[in-house]
Order: C-alpha cells, then sequence, then structure tokens
C-alpha cells in the first residue's frame, strides 16, 4: 500500500477522517482531480461524528506518488454532502457508484439505499461548476435491467459512445454492458445494451451478461488508459480486487484472465494488512493519470466486527503490462512475441506496500485475531 487516503494529518484540514469508496474523475485544468466517497464520518470511523454520504475533495499527485487532498468539492472549507438530504433512522443514504466528465461537465451516478442492500431507485446529477453544487438530471428505477443496473461504472470511448458496466448492489450477479451517446445520458430507455448473436456482439433492447464466470461482481471501475479498457473490480466470489484489460469492449470478457491486486487472504485482521492480506476489502478506483504499466487504485476496508477501521488506501501496481502482454513501444497493439511468456503470470504483478496500516491499527488488530477466528467474515455491500 501507498498509504491511507483519508485520517489524522490527511484530511482534517477539510473536516473528516473517515470513508469509503472514492471514485475520481479529472477536473479543471491541470493534474487536480475529484474524489467521491460514500459514507463518511468526521471523526475517526463510523458513527463517530456527523454521517455525510457523498462527500467530495480535490487533489493531486504528489511528485512521490501519494494523493494528497487541495480541498472539499464543495464551495467552503470543509467537506459537506454533496447531495441536501437527511439520514434516517431506517439507514437512508445515497450511494455514489461512479462520475464521468464530459466537456466539463461532471455527470454522477448514485443509488438510494434505504437499509442494508434495499435500493430504492438509482439517480444521475450533473455539476456545471467543477462539482461544487449538484442538480439531478434523471431518475432511474430500481428494476431496471432486471436490478442488475443499480451499481456502475462508466467512460466515454474513443467513438464517443459512454459505455457502462452494471451489476446489482448485493455482489452476487455478473457484469452487464451498456453503451449511449453522451446527449442520452438523461433518457435511460435509448441506452443500448450488449447481448451475443452466437459469438459476434450485438447492441440493441436485450441484455447479456458480459463478465459472469467465477464472479459476483462487486465495486466496478471502468477507464479507458493507452488504448485499453481497463475494468478494475472487487469480485466477492474470490474476495480480491481484480483487474481485466481488453483493446475491445464489446466482447466476452469471460475470457480475459484477471489479476490480483489485493486479496483477503487468510491472516484476517491480527497479521500484517499487505494486498495479499487485505482484510475485508472492497472498491478498487482508478487514480486519474495512472498507466497500464503503473497503476494506482483506492481500495476500501472495513472491520465490520468492531469498526476499528474503516478507510481508503491508496495501492500503486506495476506489472499490468507484461501480466496482458501489453508493449511498451505500442501500447495499442498486444504483443504475442518475447512477452509472452509472462501472459497471465501473477508473479510479474508488483504492489507497493509501503507505509499502510499504522501501527497503533496494528497492535489493536492483533489484540482482536482471538476473537476473529471464532467469528463468520461477513463483506458487507457497499456501505451501511
Amino acid at each position: 500500500m501507498v498509504g491511507d487516503v483519508l485520517g489524522p494529518g490527511i484530511s482534517n484540514q477539510v473536516g473528516f477522517l473517515s470513508g469509503d469508496l472514492g471514485t475520481m474523475v479529472k477536473v479543471g485544468v491541470g493534474e487536480e482531480f475529484a474524489i467521491i466517497f460514500g459514507d463518511s464520518f468526521r471523526g475517526l470511523t463510523v458513527g463517530q461524528g456527523e454521517w455525510l454520504s457523498p462527500v467530495g475533495v480535490v487533489a493531486v499527485k504528489d511528485p512521490d506518488g501519494r494523493i494528497r487532498i487541495l480541498r472539499p468539492l464543495n464551495s467552503g472549507d470543509r467537506v459537506e454532502q454533496l447531495i441536501k438530504y437527511r439520514h434516517n433512522s431506517d439507514g437512508l443514504t445515497l450511494l455514489p457508484s461512479d462520475v464521468i466528465n464530459i466537456n466539463g461537465t461532471l455527470y454522477l451516478h448514485a443509488m438510494w439505499n434505504e437499509g442494508l442492500g434495499n435500493v430504492l431507485r438509482e439517480e444521475i446529477f450533473k455539476s456545471t461548476n467543477n462539482g461544487q453544487t449538484w442538480q439531478p438530471v434523471q431518475t432511474i428505477p430500481a428494476n431496471y435491467l432486471g436490478g442488475k443496473g443499480e451499481l456502475v461504472s462508466w467512460e466515454q470511448g474513443p467513438d464517443g459512445y459512454i459505455y457502462m458496466v452494471s451489476t446489482s448492489f448485493l455482489r452476487k450477479d455478473d457484469v452487464y454492458l451498456t453503451r449511449f451517446r453522451p446527449e442520452d445520458i438523461g433518457n435511460y430507455k435509448v441506452w443500448e445494451h450488449l447481448s451475443f448473436d452466437g459469438a459476434e456482439p450485438v447492441w440493441g433492447s436485450e441484455y447479456e451478461p458480459a463478465l459472469g464466470t467465477n464472479v459476483r461482481a462487486g465495486e466496478m471501475n471502468l477507464r479507458y488508459i493507452d488504448g485499453h479498457w481497463v475494468l478494475a473490480m472487487f469480485n466477492e466470489q474470490r474476495l480480491a480486487i481484480e483487474v481485466r484489460i481488453s483493446e475491445d469492449i464489446a466482447r466476452d470478457w469471460n475470457a480475459i484472465t484477471p489479476a490480483d491486486v489485493a486479496v483477503h487472504g487468510y491472516g484476517g485482521w491480527g497479521d500484517p494488512q499487505t494486498p495479499d492480506n487485505f482484510s475485508q476489502l472492497y472498491g478498487g478506483y482508478i487514480v486519474p493519470g495512472s498507466t497500464i504499466a503503473n497503476m494506482d487504485l483506492v481500495i476500501s476496508q472495513w472491520n465490520t466486527s468492531d469498526d476499528s477501521r474503516y478507510m481508503s488506501t491508496q495501492f500503486n501496481v506495476k506489472g499490468l503490462d507484461k501480466f496482458f502482454g501489453i508493449t511498451q513501444n505500442n501500447l495499442r497493439s498486444r504483443s504475442f512475441g518475447p512477452a509472452q511468456d509472462n501472459l497471465g503470470n501473477q508473479g510479474v504483478i508488483l504492489v507497493d506496500e509501503t507505509a499502510g496500516v499504522d501501527a497503533a491499527v496494528q497492535e489493536q488488530l492483533a489484540l482482536e485475531r482471538i476473537a476473529e477466528d471464532s467469528t463468520e467474515l461477513v463483506i458487507v455491500p457497499l456501505d451501511q
């Protein structure tokens, strides 16, 4: 891990210390980008201080590669909820799926939840002032795509279309693919979905999974990087943050062997938290400016047994180009020459492990190990 994105000395200047998710998009000019978090708290963990969701910050990457928060995304000197509403005793909250920048206008897809896993509807909002204020664009019913359109990620392709991967909220379903023109972002009824005629991809009103083998999809992040489609995803089936890369998006994604960035592992909270043992992980959002050879992601972690850790953490990943056989000389082409020996070889993936969970937290986690050994693991969908 590169280090936590939030916490004392990191985000206290913007008025909150804990949060999860953290989908990102470039804003304005230069190297600045927005980070939008889900359920967040002004205190150190779940339930401490004011409950806010979604919230946003503006950040950059320092020369050493670490994310540094500059200011709130909203106006003012501390973060506030980007969408005005009140949480209630039934757990009403608005959880962000993804954000996209289309010609300077930001669009946020989010899910209204009331109670764990109870999606009331989805909604798209837009901002024309770099995220300071937001207006509703359209509401999407919870039964859209048979409930498989609740949790999404989207990106504009080189052909101008917006491509969107989607699944259900509860981390139990396949991944579906949708596309639409930017001008139709407010009219889901004209969106096209991917199905197959034999092996041939077809766009239309019918839909079938683009990815489903050994998958129970959770949070996803779809980005177009170095001429390739990159899909980062939490897979509940394997308790891992996986990355898949393809030149073509309209295809059978089951044929792509995923690279693992971080896995739940077997050590539990009492063991050091490393990419091979990152307990109760979820999320997996690509940091703007990433390349295939040198990619940063933000991954969430929540100790649901006692809330001792609830955090978003930055990972740096090198070697995805080798894993997927992508040459550096021509990033738009596959290499099946000398690089072929590394295709699908998890050993070429290098994940930065410096300065992750601090010593005080590690000590607390060690004390919890005995209790945890007799406790069933619970991975909570998105947020509570």
